[in-house]
């Protein structure tokens, strides 16, 4: 007898073990009804997306301004938004019910609401991973950040040195009118303003770059005057 329970046991620790890659034990009804359910979230979707489409819809004879492209852009987005908000919002009503019964067990919940426990805790523990991804991800764009702001302080400062150079080379042009006239003297001027020219156009690339980087890090870069100084250009 106790050896038939002790199977009768392990077998039912078999069934409760939940693998990272095993499916949510749905019935077919059960299954149906979800896909039924995601159906309908698509076709609301699409049922939105048209509606503000022909509200947005221009007549090609009247003339049409870049506002009125922005206007109807945004309302797109606003349409879009408004119907993620809601199906979210209706979501999280569906799920925390059953959630809280999972959790705490209660003589109330059917074996279905106990059975998601197992996933319950793992999406707490996937959660909880992709939070300290993020957190990892940010630092290192933080660190980034740091870096496109020496190469950008550097770069400058090359800049500001050639030009130094072209006005010494300018001043010395000047005192020194003979100069001019000798060939070797000529062209290291010249090329010393091609390398001028090349380093100024180096550096736009380069601030260009770094200004695409730290707007998209997801710094708050408005209250860094060096990183507002790299995304806008210096007044």
């Amino acid at each position: 007898m106790d050896a038939e329970m002790e199977d009768a046991r392990g077998a039912e620790a078999q069934d409760n073990t939940w693998g990272e890659d095993a499916p949510l034990p749905l019935s077919d009804k059960e299954s149906r009804i979800l896909d039924l359910y995601d159906h309908l979230i698509k076709l609301e979707f699409e049922v939105a997306l048209q509606k503000e489409l022909q509200r947005a819809t221009i007549d090609p004879s009247e003339n049409v301004s870049a506002q009125d492209v922005t206007n109807a852009q945004d309302r797109l987005l606003e349409a879009r938004a408004s119907w993620m908000l809601r199906n979210e919002v209706a979501e999280s009503v569906m799920v925390v019910n059953p959630t809280i019964k999972a959790v705490h067990r209660g003589t109330e919940s059917t074996p279905i609401e106990r059975d998601l426990l197992p996933y319950v805790e793992h999406r707490d523990e996937v959660t909880t991973a992709l939070a300290k991804r993020d957190m990892e991800r940010q630092k290192v764009n933080n660190e980034l950040t740091k870096v496109q702001v020496e190469v950008i302080q550097i770069g400058r400062r090359n800049v500001e040195l050639a030009a130094e150079v072209l006005k010494l080379a300018d001043t010395a042009n000047q005192n020194n009118a003979e100069a001019i006239d000798d060939t070797g003297t000529r062209e290291e001027i010249e090329r010393l303003e091609r390398e001028l020219k090349a380093s100024r156009q180096k550096w736009k690339v380069i601030k260009g770059t770094a200004s695409a980087v730290v707007a998209g890090s997801g710094v708050d870069w408005v209250k860094d005057a060096e990183l507002k100084d790299i995304v806008l250009d210096p007044v």
